[in-house]
């Protein structure tokens, strides 16, 4: 595949202009990045390179909105700068991974034309990046407005709802438990604790 229809193929999941910047990230890590269907754990992973060959293993899920879908591949590729720098010696999500995300998204928000919003939010993420942009609520909520579906956040619903993730389980809203909230699964009422900035679709259900 010639740089042109990557480039291509790639701009139809980040935002306008960002293109030439991921394209560049994949050539000099080589890279192979994957699109996987809907995860609700989680919106990217990365693997190191296998001793057979020595690509670069990326995922991302290819519902997401363009700039989550970009904020989830630099989280990636900020692993796999620490990785080839430090491989295992260092905390998954430590000071080192910190430093090489920071450094990643800095020409998307300096040097890009964003919405004022998702800069906003961006820059304040730089300022301390945690594992998860789901982690950050703000972020998270700003990222999520560009949503086509429109889903709202579990915390936004009341306890005792039925509602559905995108895994198409269906779970009944429980208590608060910090961040997370105590839910149990249905039919067979296993208890389970869901973010509060899970995106999730309301059930209509006698309890």
């Amino acid at each position: 595949m010639t740089r042109a229809e990557l480039e291509n193929k790639i701009k139809k999941f980040v935002p306008d202009g960002t293109e030439a910047y991921v394209v560049d990230l994949l050539i000099k890590y080589k890279v192979q990045l994957k699109l996987n269907k809907p995860r609700s754990s989680k919106y990217g992973d990365y693997r190191s390179p296998m001793r057979s060959d020595n690509y670069h293993r990326i995922t991302v899920n290819k519902d997401l909105n363009p700039y989550a879908f970009l904020t989830t591949f630099l989280h990636e590729v900020a692993h796999l700068v620490a990785f080839e720098k430090f491989r295992n010696n260092i905390d998954p999500h430590g000071k080192e991974w910190k430093q090489e995300f920071k450094v990643l998204l800095h020409p998307i928000v300096m040097h890009h034309q964003l919405p004022s919003d998702i800069q906003g939010a961006l820059k304040n993420y730089m300022h301390d990046p945690s594992a998860s942009s789901c982690s950050d609520k703000n972020l998270m909520k700003v990222l999520a407005l560009y949503d086509k579906d429109q889903k709202v956040f579990l915390e936004q619903i009341s306890e005792g709802s039925y509602f559905k993730l995108e895994t198409g389980r269906v779970f009944i809203k429980g208590k608060k438990l910090r961040s997370w909230y105590q839910c149990f699964e249905q039919p067979n009422n296993k208890e389970y604790r869901v973010s509060g900035i899970s995106k999730v679709e309301v059930i209509e259900k006698e309890i």
